[in-house]
């Protein structure tokens, strides 16, 4: 279980810290790959959370300035 924990943080900081110059989860995910790590994190920590309530959270955002 520590080793899945710890495997899913790096992959979350790995994408945070090659993302945008904004923190990837600051409002809410931009690409597939962000979404994707969204919804791994969300069931990991959270597994009573429910599908439908991660697809919520972890939707795309699309780019207020387009």
């Amino acid at each position: 279980m520590l080793k899945k924990f710890v495997s899913v943080l790096a992959v979350a900081a790995a994408v945070t810290l090659f993302s945008a110059p904004a923190p990837a989860f600051a409002d809410g995910p931009k690409t597939p790959e962000e979404a994707a790590v969204c919804k791994s994190l969300l069931a990991s920590l959270l597994p009573g959370l429910g599908s439908t309530a991660i697809e919520a959270v972890c939707a795309i955002q699309e780019d207020a300035a387009r």
